[in-house]
């Protein structure tokens, strides 16, 4: 039975820093996987994480992709990586759901884009997770690996839980506003969104102009790896160049000033959030670096405006492109749709 204020045992799984023991044979991609495969058995009952599984394709990905690092021939250095695929993505293998009952048991028959291209570099495809409604409205009950008792974040809520728990090592999102980078803050992981039209978003049901597909990783490496693996396969949104950058994450640079912002957000933060962002200021400050606000920048007001005007635009927007999805998915049957 869940007991909400029950703590987890969470044992995240990163994955470039394990291939050297797939070098050494030490361990095997197969081996990592079946790690994984422990944590879903074990956890996503209670979290929630995951709406559909293929684990015979996992299983049967993960020991080709053992077979090739033994020959010394891995098809790239996500070759093995168990991922999850947020459930408004194609999948040929699995239903794409998109959080909604009008989706149940749907099947393209074929990938998106994104995953498609990870195939190709020998990523182990696990399962489709849980995302809000559309990725946009009603949650469907992911919890948050850290306190069952709170939100994951959404939209892509199974994505940011299943990598925290050590289900996946990375798993792929969605964001037009924060549903990559807000459910990576809530679980504590890395949230990578990349510019608009950065990776192929073909055979992703994000149709806004403004979304992008994003990475969540427990590391940085393992998050640019997806996403160069994916750019280098299969580019960017039609009309764009495409992410670009080295092949691996350059060392870490620190930076000489760094921006506060004061934005609205501030102003309805919890005192333990707020707590926390001062403390982190003064680790920041602490390190050499220095903090410029609107009272010793003053430009920055501008900024902060900017900021607030552009979410509103955003919106705005939004609310214009959602009008021809919404109005035939009420058409089809309205009884299926949440009321938010």
């Amino acid at each position: 039975m869940l007991a909400p204020d029950e703590k987890l045992k969470l044992s995240p799984k990163p994955y470039l820093s394990a291939t050297a023991r797939f070098k050494t044979g030490s361990e095997t991609p197969r081996d990592f996987l079946e790690r994984c495969l422990a944590e879903i058995a074990a956890l996503d009952p209670k979290i929630g994480a995951f709406v559909n599984l293929n684990l015979e394709g996992a299983r049967a990905a993960a020991d080709q992709a053992t077979a090739r690092w033994r020959a010394g021939e891995p098809r790239s250095p996500i070759d093995g990586m168990p991922i999850g695929i947020k459930d408004i993505i194609e999948t040929a293998d699995m239903p794409t759901e998109n959080g909604s009952p009008l989706f149940a048991g749907f099947r393209s028959e074929r990938d998106g884009a994104s995953v498609a291209a990870l195939r190709e570099a020998g990523a182990v495809i696990v399962g489709k997770t849980v995302t809000t409604e559309f990725a946009s409205t009603e949650p469907r009950g992911t919890r948050n690996p850290h306190d069952l008792r709170r939100t994951p974040g959404g939209s892509s809520s199974g994505s940011a839980a299943a990598v925290v728990a050590g289900m996946v090592s990375t798993a792929l999102g969605t964001q037009v506003i924060g549903s990559t980078i807000r459910p990576a803050s809530y679980c504590g992981c890395v949230g990578f969104k990349v510019s608009v039209g950065a990776l192929n978003r073909g055979g992703s049901y994000d149709g806004l102009s403004q979304s992008v597909t994003g990475v969540l990783a427990m590391t940085l490496e393992d998050a640019w790896q997806v996403a160069y693996e994916i750019a280098s396969r299969a580019g960017g949104d039609p009309g764009y160049p495409g992410l670009f950058g080295p092949p691996s994450v350059p060392p870490a640079r620190k930076p000489r000033r760094l921006a506060v912002l004061d934005t609205a957000g501030g102003a309805v933060a919890s005192p333990g959030a707020k707590e926390a962002m001062a403390e982190a200021l003064v680790r920041v400050k602490a390190a050499g670096i220095e903090l410029v606000t609107r009272k010793s920048y003053p430009r920055l007001a501008a900024v902060e405006t900017a900021i607030a005007q552009a979410r509103e635009l955003s919106m705005r927007i939004n609310s214009w492109e959602w009008r021809w999805p919404l109005n035939t998915y009420r058409a089809r049957d309205a009884s299926k749709l949440s009321r938010v």
